[in-house]
């Protein structure tokens, strides 16, 4: 949830900071650093865990297999551009501001998802 608590602020900053202050002050490559802990450990225990949750119906498990997806799938990206190439200009050239409003209604479901998980014992 951390993971995703921290992309909302993110996106929250660029939509309302426009994307030249968001770079300047928000995302860095200090904060791209700090992010990619929590959305590193999130994608180990999402997928190790996969396997003891209590899946309410298929959607269920296609929303929580799509956010492991989403969020394992990221770090890498953050891991190369945070990380080797120390550059956070990528994000806000590659992904439109319009993506940052896609992602508020899924980052919502997913917040969501997550709070009211259940697990196997």
């Amino acid at each position: 949830m951390l993971t995703i608590a921290m992309g909302v602020c993110l996106h929250v900053c660029r939509v309302t900071l426009g994307d030249e202050t968001t770079l300047r002050y928000v995302v860095t490559v200090t904060t791209d650093r700090i992010l990619l802990v929590p959305m590193t450990y999130a994608a180990i225990t999402g997928i190790s865990l996969w396997r003891r949750v209590i899946f309410a119906n298929v959607i269920h498990r296609a929303l929580f297999t799509a956010s492991l997806v989403y969020i394992a799938g990221s770090v890498p990206l953050h891991i190369y551009f945070g990380v080797i190439r120390g550059d956070v200009t990528f994000y806000l050239s590659f992904f439109p501001v319009w993506f940052s409003y896609l992602l508020f209604p899924f980052y919502a479901v997913l917040l969501t998802m997550f709070w009211r998980l259940r697990y196997k014992s």
